[in-house]
Parts: C-alpha cells; sequence; structure tokens
C-alpha cells in the first residue's frame, strides 16, 4: 500500500512540474513575412493579420479594404491557440508592387496610397471609413485642429476654476460677515447670486487615425492571386497568397441583441425569425435592433481574423447598423401590452458586500461627466402574465411594422422546476434498485 501512495505521488508531482515547466517557458518565435490587414466587415473596418500558416485572405468586394506586408516575429501562443504577431519587436516594411493575378494573367499592379480610418461618431462608435490619399490627410489635418482646440479650450478651463474658486472664496467671506451683521438671507437669493462654476469644454466628436501607407484593394467577387515583386524584378518569397472575395447571400434582414437584465455582460443574438425568446421568471430584457446580412460563415469568419475556425456550407447573419427610430412593441395577439422607445441606460456597482449592481436610465443633468453603458428598448416581464404566447415588434413613425423584426416570446415558469430535479434523479434510482438487487442475488 505503502508502495502505490509513493508511485502516485511521485507521479502527480512529476506532472504538476512539468506542466508548471511548460507554462514558464519563453515562446519560439520564427521571422515571417505577413500581411497586415485592415479590411471591411460590413459595418465597419477591423485590423487583423495573416501568418504563414494561412494561404488564403478574405476581402468583401466591392469595398476598400487595406493590406501591407511586413516582416515580423511570430510566435504560437497556447491560451489562444492562434499566432501572435511580435510587432513592438520588428516591424519592418516590406517594399514593393503588389500584383493581383486572375487565372494567371497580371489583373493589377497596385503601389502603397495614403490611408486612414475616420470615425465619424468617435473612436468607440459604430461606424468607421476608410479615406484614401487627400482624403485622409484632410481629416488628419482636421482630427488635429479639433484637438489643439481642445487643449486651449482646456488650458482655458482650468484658468476659469481657478477664478471661480478665488470668487467662492470672496462670496463665502461676504455672506459670513454680512451674516454676522444680523443679515438674513433666503436659499433663493443665495443660490441666485451665487458664483456659477465653469463647464468643462466637449471633446473632438470625431477621431481620425494618422494617414499610412497601403495597398488598397477593391475588387468583384471572384477568386485571386496577390504576389509582391520587389524593385528588382524579382517576385519576394512568401509574398504569394490566395484572395477570395466574397459579397452577402442575403441583405436587408433583422435581428437582436438581447441584454438579459440579470446578466447585462451576457448578451444574445436573435438573428434567426423564426427563433423563439424564452425568459423567465420576473426580469428586464434591453433589445437592441440591428439591420443584419447574411454571408458564408468561413468566409466571413476568416475575413474577421484568418485564423478562426468556420464551415463553408453554413451562413450567419451579421448585424450591420442598428436601427433607432422605431418603437418596439410587447404584444398578446392583437393586443399591444407595452409600448417602448429607445433610452440610454447606466449600469451602476452596488456598494457592500452583495456584488451586484443596478441597471438605471441615464440623466445627463444628473450624470453630466458620465456617458450610458448601453442603449436599448427596456421590456419588462412580469411574472403575473399569463402562461401565453407573446410577440414583439418593430413598429415604424410612418406607421406599419420593420420588415422580419417580429419574434415569438415564451415564458418559462419556476413554480414546478423541483419535478425536473426529481425526473433527471429517477434514473439514478432505478440503477441503484437493479444494482442492490443483482448483489443480493450474488451473495451466498
Amino acid at each position: 500500500m505503502r508502495k502505490i501512495v509513493i508511485f502516485w505521488g511521485v507521479f502527480f508531482g512529476l506532472l504538476l512540474y512539468l506542466q508548471a515547466t511548460s507554462m514558464a517557458q519563453t515562446p519560439i518565435m520564427s521571422e515571417q513575412l505577413v500581411y497586415s490587414l485592415n479590411v471591411y466587415n460590413g459595418k465597419g473596418y477591423g485590423g487583423a493579420f495573416t501568418p504563414q500558416t494561412e494561404d488564403t485572405i478574405y476581402l468583401m468586394a466591392d469595398k476598400n479594404s487595406a493590406i501591407f506586408a511586413r516582416t515580423t516575429l511570430v510566435y504560437f501562443w497556447p491560451i489562444t491557440a492562434k499566432f501572435m504577431a511580435g510587432f513592438q519587436t520588428l516591424n519592418e516594411e516590406v517594399v514593393g508592387t503588389l500584383e493581383i493575378l486572375k487565372g494567371g494573367k497580371l489583373l493589377k499592379s497596385l503601389k502603397p496610397q495614403d490611408n486612414s480610418l475616420y470615425y465619424p461618431e468617435g473612436y468607440w462608435g459604430e461606424t468607421s471609413v476608410l479615406s484614401i490619399d487627400e482624403e485622409a490627410r484632410t481629416y488628419y489635418e482636421k482630427y488635429k485642429k479639433a484637438v489643439d482646440e481642445y487643449y486651449q479650450k482646456i488650458s482655458e478651463f482650468y484658468k476659469a476654476r481657478i477664478e471661480h474658486r478665488k470668487k467662492m472664496d470672496e462670496f463665502l467671506e461676504e455672506i459670513k460677515k454680512r451674516r454676522e451683521a444680523g443679515e438674513e438671507f433666503t436659499s433663493e437669493e443665495i443660490e441666485k447670486s451665487i458664483p456659477r462654476e465653469p463647464k468643462p469644454p466637449e471633446g473632438p466628436k470625431f477621431y481620425t487615425t494618422e494617414p499610412r501607407q497601403d495597398y488598397i484593394i477593391n475588387l468583384p467577387v471572384g477568386t485571386y492571386r496577390i504576389r509582391i515583386r520587389a524593385e528588382d524584378g524579382t517576385i519576394i518569397q512568401d509574398s504569394q497568397k490566395n484572395l477570395v472575395v466574397f459579397t452577402s447571400r442575403r441583405t436587408g434582414g433583422t435581428g437582436y441583441e438581447i441584454i438579459p437584465g440579470n446578466r447585462w455582460t451576457m448578451r444574445e443574438p436573435c438573428d434567426d425569425p423564426a427563433r423563439i425568446i424564452y425568459a423567465a421568471g420576473k426580469n428586464a430584457l434591453y433589445f437592441n435592433p440591428f439591420t443584419q446580412d447574411e454571408y458564408n460563415e468561413l468566409y466571413y469568419n476568416k475575413l474577421e481574423d484568418p485564423q478562426n475556425p468556420g464551415r463553408v456550407e453554413r451562413w450567419r447573419w451579421v448585424h450591420i447598423t442598428p436601427i433607432k427610430d422605431v418603437t418596439l412593441l410587447f404584444l398578446k395577439g392583437k393586443e399591444v401590452l407595452q409600448r417602448v422607445k429607445r433610452l440610454p441606460y447606466s449600469v451602476k456597482q452596488v456598494p457592500g458586500a452583495t456584488l451586484g449592481y443596478d441597471i438605471i436610465e441615464y440623466d445627463q443633468e444628473k450624470q453630466p461627466y458620465e456617458k450610458p453603458t448601453f442603449e436599448g428598448y427596456k421590456l419588462d416581464l412580469s411574472p403575473t402574465l399569463e402562461n401565453t404566447g407573446y410577440q414583439i415588434n418593430l413598429e415604424k413613425k410612418t406607421g406599419g411594422f420593420f420588415k422580419g423584426g417580429k419574434r415569438e416570446v415564451r415564458l418559462v415558469r419556476k413554480e414546478n422546476s423541483r419535478l425536473l430535479y426529481a425526473l433527471s434523479i429517477f434514473p439514478l434510482v432505478i440503477g441503484v434498485v437493479v444494482f442492490l438487487k443483482r448483489r443480493k442475488r450474488l451473495v451466498p
């Protein structure tokens, strides 16, 4: 018995040692030519890179996308099971002309162009536009000018705030002296004469990246091949890739992003009109409707990140633009139970040891220096609702319903949930009874 304990102790100790050693190992880096990507994804632009393990780049048809070849260090990261690029360690541009071939024949030869990303709603906004050449330079100069003006206003604001503090001290001292002299004031009089605090200026509402040099590709649907020809006329090693340019199969659908009130970080999509929304107990659901297009799953996944998996026989809906100018209706048949408007909300952590949170309606007057956490259509589901079928739909301002916005809603009751536990334990009970009977027969 003692030998067995020692054996297993040594075995598990060695296992833990090997695991710790493997986790502490420095990843093996290799120098590779990779393509840095800034591609249009149907709703904006996203960045990724293509390591040598991926032989195909995927782009959307008839849209500008920016790519550029760079030499960098690439290593495998086990946590994400993907190759990572060490651009901060090595980031050398590969100079040359990008050639695009179709059926073995040269179709285009591209030189790098100035380009930048313009975010009209700010960096965290929902829209981004790829601007090229003079437009890119103009947007960037406009952004730099707006930033300089903002810093100037900030400087003036700080000076005004110092002046305001001086005036407040003088005001309070004056009030104190007048009260000591027996003069009385009403709160309205004090409020009327108190120095007003200066408001901080707003920063630029848009954002533009600094222009950089990339190859701008805009092609119709098809399969191509790309390569880079050096200045001496040779083809640069490892620069050849397949290029698949695709488009959507269907457009103009309506999808939802659903934010449960009891776990607001766990957002769930509801893209298929035939899908049923199940809700349990007393809860609030926040709906964000989007227009959506349908793409090949493999192509779109590889567009977002060339290392993503996907299935060529499957299709997926992609949210494109938010639908805002509508009213969400909660229906029971033809009866309208709730009419919901889109509102901004803030998530507030509950103080104390409860580690909970509250979702409250955003109030700009009470929260002047904060931004809403999210926006949505809040649907309150009462536990007193009848156990029957409900629907949601989107009503336009001009009347009528938004195409594809209808979804079925089913309420799941928790009153008889204990029966589920009993049913799940029932096979185990039967197994125990059978085991005991067989054992009784075997015992002499």
